[in-house]
């Protein structure tokens, strides 16, 4: 839907079981950080989602637990996923494809101001 924009930020996820990494520059997979992401309003965020070791889901939640927007994290493959949140507040990131035993606990959040 955004492919002509321009993305304000760029956000690299690394998904594994059963954590998400994300980070505003390229992630190394011998040593991933987590950073607090703050994302801003009303502008264009891409997200470079891939996966470690297995398929994932990178679903994204509203306060109100409301999915609005997501894509797959694949070993091997980046999916670029843009988005405009036009709404401030806390979103939950969960995985929505069954990875192993402790799938249900794979969670991640960040801002929008």
């Amino acid at each position: 839907v955004f492919a002509n924009e321009t993305p304000a930020k760029v956000i690299h996820v690394s998904a594994m079981q059963f954590l998400f990494f994300m980070s505003e520059k390229a992630i190394d997979p011998k040593a991933p950080t987590t950073e607090a992401i703050v994302l801003p309003s009303n502008e264009v965020v891409e997200f470079r989602v891939t996966s470690t070791d297995v398929n994932h889901g990178f679903a994204i939640y509203n306060e109100s637990k409301i999915l609005v927007t997501q894509t797959q994290a694949m070993p091997g493959y980046v999916n670029r996923l843009r988005y405009k949140f036009k709404e401030p507040g806390n979103y939950t990131i969960l995985c929505l494809e069954y990875c192993g035993m402790a799938h249900q606990a794979m969670r991640s959040s960040f801002v929008v101001k």
